[in-house]
């Protein structure tokens, strides 16, 4: 996000859609930022937000925004297609959708946690809503996702009030302790094909990759 914010001119005017507690403001104080998210986010700062609306129904005008960012949503909507559309639909010409999904991550947020995503599915995902230049990147290592998952058992595993509680407690330590060296070894990976999730551009107005290959032919 601060990258993307980083290639945004002065007075852009940027949709943060399902901001939540919009962790993300700050990066864009140079550009004209919106809040968005519905009215049953489990998030306070949701309430707070610029517009309430629908991911897959915004209440933007056609071509009303320089950019939209869509992260940690995508899994939590039952059509993400749907919402890709729209994003589209808001974006302005040459305008850019900066997006991050999990690949690996516990279930949270239930009831809407529908979705996980590879590389394949984001880029057609994204392709069939109309964006181009579409580029998919992995967002850490294996050994990262390792100990990030490490550390997340310790609460997953729940807590029950039983016998057996102080077990867990002792077992949540253990793996935070272990989950440091797991962490150091992540100069090691070079394919990156386990990460936690991935982030992803696309533009709206660009060739998408499958429409250059028709082309070609």
């Amino acid at each position: 996000m601060r990258n993307a914010a980083r290639g945004l001119p002065a007075g852009a005017r940027v949709a943060d859609i399902g901001a939540g507690d919009s962790p993300y403001r700050e990066f864009f104080d140079h550009c004209e930022y919106l809040a968005i998210d519905w009215g049953q986010s489990v998030h306070s700062g949701a309430f707070a937000a610029d517009l309430v609306s629908s991911a897959d129904h915004i209440a933007l005008p056609d071509e009303s925004v320089d950019a939209a960012l869509l992260t940690q949503i995508l899994e939590h909507v039952p059509d993400p297609r749907a919402v890709l559309r729209d994003v589209h639909r808001i974006l302005r010409m040459d305008g850019t959708l900066y997006l991050t999904v999990p690949l690996i991550w516990e279930l949270h947020e239930l009831p809407n946690d529908y979705y996980r995503y590879t590389p394949p599915l984001l880029r057609l995902l994204l392709e069939q809503a109309g964006l181009g230049d579409v580029k998919v990147e992995p967002r850490n290592d294996c050994f990262t996702t390792i100990a990030q998952l490490m550390r997340n058992a310790g609460w997953a595993m729940g807590r029950a009030g039983d016998q057996r509680d102080l077990g867990r407690e002792k077992a949540q330590q253990a793996l935070e302790r272990l989950s440091d060296s797991v962490a150091a070894l992540a100069p090691l990976d070079l394919l990156h094909l386990m990460p936690l999730g991935y982030s992803a551009v696309g533009r709206r107005g660009a060739v998408a990759a499958h429409e250059e290959a028709s082309r070609a032919v």
